[in-house]
């Protein structure tokens, strides 16, 4: 039972109260505590116009680092092939031309490589270092760029083998 008022009335009842258990809605049918908004109108449009092209380098952004990382993956498998291929050749200058066919091979629709096997040790028990290199073209952000990627593979030669 609520306790009666000293109006003989009990709390929060009746019609001569000035409070009200809820405000009153906002115009136009809003719910309660609700500001009505007029200068607002149109600035979810405003923003995508303003915020697209940011959207757009990001994404363009990404695509190249993805194209990038994809690249350097390609040229170091390329170089890879390339130590292998020389590794099984009997001469140096044999070993020099697998290694460029090996390359050229990997990265057929890539670009150019340019293979160099500086730091071999040309000997029985010795080791091939192939190094790989190519350009990433990448016109296709929209500006004109190009990485210069580098692979770089070191494989044993075999310790009971014959070079020449």
């Amino acid at each position: 039972m609520i306790p009666p008022s000293p109006r003989g009335r009990a709390f929060g009842r009746g019609r001569g109260e000035r409070g009200r258990a809820c405000p009153r809605p906002a115009r136009g049918g809003g719910h309660a505590g609700e500001v009505a908004r007029g200068g607002d109108r149109g600035s979810l449009s405003a923003e995508t116009v303003l915020l697209a092209p940011v959207f757009l380098l990001f994404l363009l952004f990404v695509v190249g680092a993805g194209r990038v990382v994809e690249a350097q993956g390609e040229v170091n498998g390329a170089a890879r092939d390339a130590a292998r291929a020389a590794s099984v050749e009997r001469t140096r200058s044999g070993a020099e031309a697998a290694a460029s066919e090996a390359a050229r091979a990997a990265l057929a629709n890539e670009c150019a490589p340019g293979v160099s096997l500086e730091g071999t040790r040309w000997e029985a028990g010795g080791t091939v270092r192939a190094v790989v290199t190519c350009t990433l073209d990448l016109d296709f952000l929209g500006f004109g760029a190009a990485k210069e990627m580098r692979g770089d593979a070191v494989v044993p030669l075999e310790r009971f083998r014959r070079v020449g």
